[in-house]
Formats: C-alpha cells, structure tokens, sequence
C-alpha cells in the first residue's frame, strides 16, 4: 500500500520586458496534490487521487502592445512608442495579432486501475486508466482577432475591424476527465529479483511509457460572455479612455458598459460554456545505466490549442539522469520548456519520505536577471506492510531467499 499526502508544485514565468520584436507568452500554475491512497492486490493496482489546479497563460501578445501594458497606457511614459507610428505618414496602420489571455481553476477526485500483464523473457505489460470527476472553480479569458489601429495624433488612436471576446465564469462548474496509459517494462533475470538485492535495487532494466493525460472537460451553466465583431472605424482619446476604463465597476458588466459606450455590435449573454481540461500526450522512458544510476527521457506534448481559453500546460522535452537508493535520490533535469522555446536546468533531492526540487535551478542564483521560478516540494509515505505478524512473516521469507541467492549475488 502506498500513501501520497500533500504534493505542491508551482510554475511561474515572470512578466518581464525583454524588446526583441517577437510576440509575447506568459504562464503561471499552481498544483496541489491532496491525500491519496494505491494498493497492489494480485497484478492489480488501484487507487484514490485527489487534486487542486490553476492555471493563467496569455498568449500571442504583440510586443507593442506588452509595452503599452508595462507601461500603464501612459503617453508621459512613452506607453505606444512601439506600435511604430510614423508622424509623416498618417495613413500607415498597425496591425494586432490574434491572442489569447485566460485562466482557470478546478479541483478533481479520480479513480484509477492498472493491471500487469506477464509477458515472456521477464517483461511486463501494464496498462491503466484514472477515471475523474471535476468541479469547476471558476476563469475568465479574453480574446483579440487580427485588429488594426492607426494613431491620428499623439493622444488619439482609430481602430478598425474590431474583434474581441471576453467571458467569466464562477462556480456551478462541473464536469468529468480520465487518464489513459499503457507501459512496457523488462525485468532483470529472476536471481536478482530476490532477497538482499531486491531490498536494494530496481528490478528492472528499462520502461517505456505512453499515457494521454486530462482528457474531459468542465460545463460551467452560468458563464457570462461577450462578443464584439466591428467593421466600423472607432475613434479614441488614449487618454479619456483610460480614465473611463480605470473608473468603471470591476465586473463583466461593468466591463460591457464601457464597451457599449465605445464600441457599436456587441453581444452580451449568460449560459453554458465548456471549458477543456488541460489533455496532453506523454512519452516516457525510464533506463537503468548500472545499480542505483538511471536516466530518464520524458516528452510531454500539449493536445490544446495555444489560442484557445481551455486549460493548458506547456509543451517539454527531458533528459533527468538521478542517483537513486532507497534512503536518498539526487536527479539533475535537463529541459526544453515552455513550447520547446527555453532550456532549463534543475535539481531534485530526496531523502527519505521528504523531496524538494525545481526545473530551473539558475533562475535562484540570478535572481536579477530571473524570468521564471520553478518549485515542488512534498512527501511520501509508501510499504505500508500491514500487521506485525504479516511484517515478521515477510521477513523470515526474505531472510530464506537472502540465503539461496547470497552466493550468487557475491559473485
């Protein structure tokens, strides 16, 4: 029987400016694991899962506008210099790209199965599936299509072809997910799969694995949206706009009032809204260089769109080499992050039941020049062997199989 209590884990990527002429990402997540219990009777193995998600990610932002957002939309501070407004040519237009900013949360209690298959010259088939129920906590996104503006003075702006979508969603969201996955392991010859080095080693050499993760969704039933598809010029004070914005009530409908007031065609509603869990295919290999080394290779490939307003986790590539005993592990990864656009390197220690490690190690040395924070911490307590008498009956086995196989282990 094992015994999992309390995994945290979080992932933050700093909003920090960095002019480079490119479109802009930012992610932040955070996950809880709660109490969960797995037990192994006869080749099976089931389970209880408990966990608490959230997520926030923008997505596609174009760097002038990022500028104008660090900036506070303030002309005094040079908020717009990066729309590349020429004041020689009053026609020349700036075109936004489609993008994306979301958030959303949720908590899910699974229940999972897996059965080993016994396959010939020691290897073994394993194949499982977590089956979850999930309850929304709520999110928001909002949504910008191709939109053009054009700057007719230094305080004035016209927008063109006019296309964003905004909703919230609180409570009343719920929904159900499952976790699908098969894996295949070659064990050692069976003289080392007993006694004293069964206590003390692996029994297998190396494992693949192929699991897609959070497939399912959230319906949320009172979810509130808005919709605004404009092909007709609207002129701006940067200025007015900003006071007008900053001083309205900060809701959807105050937000909506705004927009009214600025902005013809909009659509206002209150309904269903489904909202994707965060599905991703992950492969794995698991490799034992010699007694106590392993390198571990891991690709994790999100299956939800980077513009979409569905949960979603970033996209990686791992190599983890780690030395592992029974009472210590060390592991050094190794990782494309983020949508395969950053290398990043991190450490992980346990010692006993307890670890700590992160995903990006320099980032705690060079906090100056930092973009991103990695950490995950927790603790767990496994082998729980029952009675006493089943524990001194499972020693004096061991203790006969220690002597048959002593010999062959020394040599």
């Amino acid at each position: 029987m094992r015994f999992f209590v309390v995994i945290l884990m979080l992932c933050v990527v700093w909003i920090a400016e960095r002019l480079n002429g490119r479109k802009k990402f930012m992610s932040a997540g955070t996950q809880i694991y709660g109490p969960s219990i797995m037990m192994k009777m006869r080749g099976f193995t089931v389970g209880l899962i408990t966990d608490v998600n959230a997520t926030a990610r923008a997505a596609g932002i174009s760097e002038a506008l990022a500028h104008a957002i660090v900036k506070d939309f303030s002309i005094n501070r040079n908020a717009f210099q990066y729309f590349h407004f020429d004041p020689t040519n009053p026609n020349q237009v700036f075109k936004m790209p489609k993008a994306t900013v979301s958030a959303n949360s949720w908590v899910s209690v699974g229940l999972s199965a897996s059965y080993a298959i016994p396959q010939l010259w020691k290897k073994q088939l394993l194949i499982g599936m977590t089956v979850k129920r999930v309850w929304g906590i709520g999110g928001a996104y909002v949504q910008t299509g191709d939109m053009k503006i054009q700057q007719l003075n230094r305080t004035t702006i016209q927008l063109d072809n006019t296309n964003m979508h905004y909703g919230l969603y609180q409570g009343a969201g719920s929904g159900s997910g499952a976790d699908l996955g098969v894996a295949w392991v070659y064990h050692k010859p069976d003289y080392k799969q007993n006694g004293y080095y069964r206590s003390h080693h692996k029994a297998y050499i190396y494992k693949f694995g192929l699991s897609i993760m959070d497939i399912g969704s959230i319906r949320y039933r009172k979810a509130q949206t808005t919709d605004i598809v404009n092909n007709s010029t609207v002129t701006w004070d940067v200025q007015d706009e900003k006071s007008k914005f900053f001083g309205m009530d900060p809701s959807v409908a105050g937000l909506n009032g705004f927009m009214k007031g600025e902005i013809p065609n909009i659509t206002t509603q209150q309904g269903e809204l489904i909202v994707g869990l965060p599905t991703r295919l992950v492969l794995s290999c698991d490799y034992m260089l010699k007694p106590k080394f392993f390198v571990n290779a891991q690709m994790v490939q999100s299956l939800r769109s980077r513009y979409g307003i569905h949960a979603r986790y970033q996209s990686f590539l791992m190599v983890a080499p780690r030395y592992e005993t029974p009472y210590f592990e060390v592991s050094t990864p190794l990782a494309m992050e983020y949508d395969y656009r950053s290398f990043r390197a991190g450490a992980m220690v346990r010692v006993g039941v307890f670890y700590i490690g992160t995903n990006s190690l320099v980032s705690f040395f060079n906090t100056k020049n930092s973009r991103d924070a990695d950490l995950y911490f927790g603790f767990t307590i496994s082998a729980l062997s029952g009675s006493r008498s089943a524990m001194k009956l499972q020693k004096f086995i061991d203790s006969k199989n220690l002597k048959k196989v002593d010999s062959c282990h020394k040599m």
